[in-house]
C-alpha cells in the first residue's frame, strides 16, 4: 500500500471528510453527496495506488457542505460557540498529527518487508496492520527513558539544595571569619606597643610573711571542690547545654558576682588532655594569656599537686589597663573519671593606669574539668576540657566606686576573664596538636 505525500492539503482535507462520514448518515437513508465523494475517493484492494480527487474541487464542496450545516443550525436557533471551529481545528490537527507519526511508522514497516517478501494481495491485506512486538519494545524503552528522567530531575533538585546550604554556610563562615577579626583587631590593638616577654624568672616563694593569706586561699580552695557539681549543674555544663567554644557569661544578684563558663570536646584522649592542662597550668604559659607578666614567685607545698603563688602581672581590655598583685593557689583533683582543676586568687591594684579601675579589688575562683566524652567510640577516644571563672567583689567596693565606674569595672573583668578562659583553651589545644604531630614524625 502507497500513499501520496505530494499534497498535504488533499491529505488532511480526506482524513476530515472520514470524520464528517456518521454525521450525513444521521439525516436519512439517502446516500449524501458526501457519500458519492467517499465513492469517488475509495481505492481498490486490488489497486497499488489510490486515485484521489483535485485538491481545488474537493475543497470547494467541501466549504458548500460547511456553508449547508450552518444555515441548518442557524435555522433551527443552535448557535455554536464561537471559538468551536478554531478549537475544533486545533483537536483534528493534533490527531492528525498523531496518526500521521503512526502512518509514517506503518509506512517504514511495510517498505522494509516489501524488500524481503514477495507481493502478493494476502501479504498486502496483512501488512496493514502493525506487529504487536513494535509497540511493546517502545513501550519498554519508553519507560526506562521516563524513570531516567525522573531520577536525573529528583538528583539535580537534591544537588541544587546541597548547594544552596553550601552557599548559606559559606556566608556564615565569611561573616564569622569578618566579625573575629574585627574584634581581634579592636582587642590587640593595645598590645601593639607592650613588650614580648621571652623569658620569665619564677623565683621560690617565701612563706614566712604571708602564709596566713594562703591558709585563707586553702580554706576556699576546699569549699570550691565541694561545690563544683552544683555550679557546673547551675550554668548547664554538666549536661552540655552550652553551645560549644563559645564563653557564656552569667550575673549574680546586684551584678556583684559574675561567672564565665565554657565547654568544648577535643579529639584526644583524656589522659594526654589532663596531663597537657595541669602542664599548663602549673607553669607560667597561663600569664601569657591576656596581659604581661612582672613578677612571679611560686612554690610547691608538701600536699600533692598544690602550687601557691604571688606575682604581679599587667591587665589589659580594649584600651583600658591596670596592673595588679595577685595570690593565687592552684590544686589538681584525680578522679576516676575526670581530672580537675581548681585555683583561687584575691587580686588587689598596684598600678591602675584608668581611673575609672581604682577600685580593682576581687575575688577569682576557677575551675578546669577535663573528663571523658560520651562520643568516644573503641579506637578514637574524645575528650571535653570544661572552664568556669567566678568573679566576686570586695562588699566596699560600691563605696569606693561610683555607680558609672563600678559597671566600667564588671565591664572590664568580664571581657578579661573571657579573654583568658579563650587564650587557656588554644594554648591547650597548640600543646596537643604539636605533640600529635611529633609523635607521628617520630
Amino acid at each position: 500500500m502507497a500513499f501520496l505525500q505530494t499534497d498535504d492539503d488533499a491529505f488532511q482535507a480526506a482524513l476530515s471528510f472520514v470524520d464528517e462520514f456518521a454525521f450525513g448518515e444521521e439525516d436519512g437513508g439517502h446516500a449524501s453527496p458526501n457519500t458519492q465523494l467517499l465513492e469517488g475517493v475509495a481505492v481498490s484492494p486490488h489497486c497499488p495506488e489510490p486515485v484521489i480527487l483535485g485538491s481545488d474541487e474537493f475543497k470547494q464542496r467541501r466549504r458548500k457542505q460547511e456553508n449547508e450545516r450552518k444555515r441548518m443550525l442557524r435555522k433551527a436557533g443552535v448557535y455554536a460557540d464561537p471559538n468551536r471551529a478554531r478549537n475544533e481545528r486545533r483537536q483534528e490537527i493534533a490527531r492528525l498529527r498523531e496518526q500521521l507519526g503512526q502512518l509514517q511508522l506503518d509506512v517504514r514497516v511495510l517498505r522494509s518487508r516489501e524488500s524481503k517478501e514477495p507481493q502478493n494481495a494476502q501479504s498486502s491485506r496483512n501488512s496493514t496492520s502493525l506487529p504487536p512486538q513494535v509497540p511493546a519494545v517502545w513501550q519498554e524503552l519508553a519507560a526506562r527513558q521516563r524513570f531516567r528522567r525522573e531520577k536525573a530531575e529528583k538528583e539535580n533538585v537534591r544537588l541544587r539544595l546541597v548547594a544552596e546550604r553550601q552557599r548559606q554556610v559559606a556566608l556564615s563562615l565569611g561573616d564569622l571569619v569578618r566579625r573575629r577579626a574585627l574584634q581581634a583587631t579592636k582587642e590587640y590593638a593595645a598590645l601593639s606597643t607592650q613588650p614580648c616577654l621571652t623569658h620569665v624568672v619564677v623565683n621560690v616563694l617565701d612563706t614566712n610573711a604571708d602564709m596566713e593569706d594562703f591558709r585563707l586561699l586553702l580554706s576556699h580552695l576546699e569549699i570550691a571542690y565541694q561545690r563544683l557539681d552544683a555550679v557546673f549543674a547551675a550554668n548547664g555544663s554538666a549536661n552540655a547545654r552550652l553551645s560549644p567554644g563559645d564563653v557564656h557569661l552569667r550575673e549574680g544578684i546586684g551584678g556583684r558576682y559574675l561567672e564565665c563558663f565554657s565547654h568544648k570536646m577535643l579529639p584526644f584522649e583524656m589522659r594526654a588532655t589532663t596531663e597537657v592542662t595541669w602542664e599548663h597550668f602549673k607553669g607560667v604559659e597561663k600569664h601569657f594569656g591576656n596581659g604581661s607578666l612582672y613578677a612571679k614567685a611560686a612554690k610547691n607545698l608538701e600536699e600533692p599537686q598544690t602550687i601557691i603563688e604571688n606575682f604581679t602581672k599587667e591587665l589589659h581590655s580594649d584600651a583600658s589597663r591596670a596592673d595588679i598583685r595577685v595570690k593565687q593557689v592552684v590544686r589538681r583533683y584525680v578522679e576516676p573519671d575526670r581530672d580537675i582543676i581548681i585555683w583561687v586568687s584575691r587580686v588587689a591594684p598596684a598600678q591602675i593606669k584608668h581611673k575609672m579601675l581604682r577600685g580593682l579589688t576581687y575575688h577569682l575562683q576557677g575551675y578546669a574539668v577535663t573528663k571523658r566524652s560520651p562520643e568516644s567510640i573503641p579506637g578514637q577516644e574524645l575528650s571535653v576540657f570544661q572552664q568556669c571563672s567566678l568573679i566576686s567583689l570586695d562588699h566596699d567596693a560600691d563605696v569606693r566606686c561610683e555607680s558609672t565606674n563600678l559597671h566600667a569595672l564588671m565591664n572590664f573583668l568580664v571581657v578579661n576573664t573571657a579573654q583568658n578562659i579563650r587564650a587557656h583553651r588554644e594554648r591547650i589545644e597548640n600543646m596537643l596538636v604539636d605533640r600529635a604531630v611529633a609523635r607521628r614524625v617520630q
